[in-house]
């Protein structure tokens, strides 16, 4: 029987339940809050994927973890990941699971991009629809069962060396209905997914809720990620990627081409396909039934072409990964946290983003994008206020850039300097920006020019923030420093560097 099909009807008792009985394997896959390994059981000898989560660390509530082992415990399909049961030890939790040698579409987008030139596209219109097919058969599954995944991406699809596909990741997914009863049409109200995917509803926080449409609207992303191996705005800072998602018309294959040709060959059936799943009015999108009887899904082979030709054997996955590690500066991964209400968890790029951009960085783009789901923020984004929405104190909002190196490396504490910039927005409201400079990775230029880019400071003031900066570093016994803004300019109000008018001040955290 091939590797996406179980009999469910097995107990979980057959499952141990305690962490002496796994022998733990390679790691397959890496957030920042858990880690995914093979393991072996040792009396059985049988295969198995464990989700490690570490609690400590873990910004999602309890609440919202057990969520995640009660969707997976419902899911019986195909399509979806297989859950066996789930432990404590120590401070982690493991979810055991059906294992899968493939590799994520993500692994297959970056593994496709080493591979050649890429520039016309990554996979060919016969590959997209032939496991795109099979996630739309999955999200037909959770739509008619009451529930919905809420972040449907490359990264969250995985595959089987005999062909399989199915969806995983259940840490964001949510019951619409209790007990599968969908009658009621149940709404969510929570701001949850990853930006570059997330659908203009769940942005906009309507009283009205959301509902299944919102996966697919990120069906339709994923299927121009296929295509041109990274999603719409993939290059913005987050707020950004909201605000031209409200902003704009529905994106297509060629938003953000780099010339008007680049993507001409895919024909004009795909391009459709996406279209009626990207409309901004929910109502207007093509349920998972439907889409599963569209024209396009007759170029669709069958598992043995993605066994074939897009499942990766690990060998193959692991090299890729090492090819990636040699060649690449350690990444920056920068959180913005919103206090009191949850965090929002984003990567956002610090190069020009009208620069060439080469097959690696892409890759790196893409990699670091997959840590960008948003978790338990209600009520952040009001309807009419997602643009001119302004800071009115330092408690009010703050944002914090953490700055991730790559995990297999180790930093000693003391070349970890943790600041705060205090300084006035627009506005004219204060706000403190904290970050952290880590000497082992990056410069203070590399730091203060991201904040340049993410619109958190002027660019005027770049060279007073830097020379701060090293300031503070260099004798960490200073503590803080209180400097000039240039970009100040306010002829009613002369500057004032207790009132920090036209001044910024920057402080070391003990």
């Amino acid at each position: 029987m091939s590797e996406a099909i179980d009999n469910y009807s097995e107990s979980r008792a057959k499952w141990p339940v305690n962490f002496d009985d796994y022998e733990l394997g390679d790691v397959i896959g890496r957030g920042a809050t858990a880690v995914v390994q093979a393991a072996t059981i040792k009396k059985t000898d049988e295969h198995v994927a464990v989700k490690r989560i570490n609690l400590d660390r873990c910004n999602t509530s309890l609440e919202e973890i057990l969520k995640e082992i009660q969707v997976m415990e419902r899911c019986q399909h195909e399509n979806v990941v297989r859950f066996y049961t789930s432990f404590v030890v120590g401070e982690e939790l493991w979810l055991i699971m059906k294992l899968l040698y493939g590799g994520s579409l993500l692994d297959v987008i970056r593994y496709t991009m080493q591979l050649g030139n890429c520039y016309n596209g990554v996979l060919d219109e016969v590959a997209i629809a032939t496991v795109l097919r099979e996630v739309i058969k999955g999200l037909d599954y959770f739509h008619s069962n009451g529930h919905m995944h809420r972040d449907i991406k490359a990264g969250n699809i995985l595959l089987g060396t005999d062909g399989s596909v199915q969806i995983a990741d259940f840490g964001v997914s949510a019951f619409i209905a209790s007990g599968g009863d969908i009658t009621h049409d149940k709404q969510r109200h929570t701001f949850v997914g990853t930006p570059c995917w997330m659908a203009p509803e769940v942005m906009e926080q309507q009283p009205t809720g959301y509902n299944t449409k919102v996966d697919i609207w990120s069906f339709g992303i994923l299927a121009i990620e296929l295509a041109t191996g990274t999603a719409p705005y993939h290059r913005y800072p987050p707020m950004k990627v909201l605000i031209l998602t409200l902003q704009n018309d529905p994106p297509t294959l060629d938003t953000c081409a780099e010339d008007r040709d680049q993507y001409k060959h895919y024909s004009k059936i795909f391009r459709k396909m996406i279209e009626q799943c990207l409309q901004k009015n929910p109502d207007d999108r093509a349920t998972a039934k439907q889409l599963l009887k569209h024209d396009f899904f007759k170029k669709a082979k069958d598992r043995s072409y993605i066994a074939k030709n897009l499942a990766l054997k690990f060998q193959d996955r692991k090299k890729m990964e090492e090819k990636i590690v040699s060649r690449r500066k350690l990444g920056l991964s920068r959180v913005v946290r919103v206090s009191d209400n949850g965090e929002w968890k984003f990567s956002s790029g610090s190069e020009d983003e009208n620069s060439p951009i080469s097959n690696d960085e892409q890759i790196t783009k893409i990699r670091q994008l997959e840590d960008q789901t948003v978790q338990n923020i209600d009520d952040l984004i009001e309807k009419n206020d997602i643009i001119t929405q302004s800071v009115q104190s330092p408690s009010d909002l703050t944002v914090q850039m953490n700055i991730n190196g790559m995990e297999e490396l180790s930093i000693e504490n003391d070349q970890i300097f943790k600041l705060t910039l205090r300084i006035r927005n627009a506005q004219s409201d204060l706000h403190d920006i904290k970050f952290d400079v880590n000497q082992a990775n990056e410069t203070v230029e590399d730091v203060t020019s991201e904040m340049v880019s993410a619109n958190l400071i002027d660019e005027r003031d770049t060279h007073a923030i830097i020379s701060s900066m090293k300031q503070i570093i260099e004798n960490p016994t200073l503590q803080s420093v209180v400097f000039t803004l240039e970009s100040y300019i306010d002829s009613d109000q002369p500057p004032d560097d207790k009132q920090l008018l036209g001044f910024a001040q920057l402080s070391l955290d003990i």
